[in-house]
C-alpha cells in the first residue's frame, strides 16, 4: 500500500473497510476533536455517526477534565461495554499534527485491540 501517492483518507478508509469486512468492527470513524469526521467505514449503516461524534466530543471534554482534576495524564482510551457484550471504544491520539479520536463499534465476542493498534500505527505513519 503506497501511503505517499494516495490521499490519506483513501488509505485510512481502505484499512478501516478491511477490518469492518473481516467482522471485527461494525463501524469505525476517525474524528477531529471538533467532532468532524476525517475517515469512516461501516458494515451496514445502522450506526449513527452524529451520535458517535457527540460522544467523542463529550469524551474529549472528559479527557481534559481527567488531566485537570485527576492523576490521569492524557487519557488514551475509553471503553464501553453493554450487557449484550457489544462495545464502543474511543481512542485519543495525535495524528496530522492535531489531536484525533478513533471511534469503533465492536460486535459481541470480537477482538479489537490489535486492529485498533494497527490502524493507529497506519494513521500515524501518514505524512503530509
Amino acid at each position: 500500500m503506497d501511503t505517499q501517492t494516495r490521499p490519506a483518507q483513501a488509505v485510512i478508509e481502505e484499512k478501516m473497510r478491511e477490518i469492518v469486512n473481516y467482522g471485527n468492527y461494525e463501524a469505525v470513524y476517525l474524528f477531529s476533536t471538533e467532532g468532524l469526521y476525517i475517515a469512516r467505514a461501516e458494515a451496514d449503516g445502522h450506526v449513527d455517526p452524529d451520535r458517535l461524534a457527540e460522544i467523542s466530543l463529550l469524551f474529549t471534554d472528559i479527557r481534559r477534565l481527567a488531566t485537570t482534576i485527576g492523576s490521569i495524564d492524557r487519557l488514551k482510551e475509553v471503553f464501553m461495554e453493554g450487557y449484550n457484550r457489544s462495545k464502543i471504544i474511543f481512542r485519543f491520539f495525535r495524528a496530522f499534527e492535531e489531536d484525533v479520536v478513533l471511534a469503533a463499534v465492536i460486535p459481541p465476542g470480537r477482538t479489537y485491540r490489535k486492529h485498533t493498534n494497527d490502524l493507529q500505527r497506519l494513521i500515524n505513519a501518514i505524512q503530509f
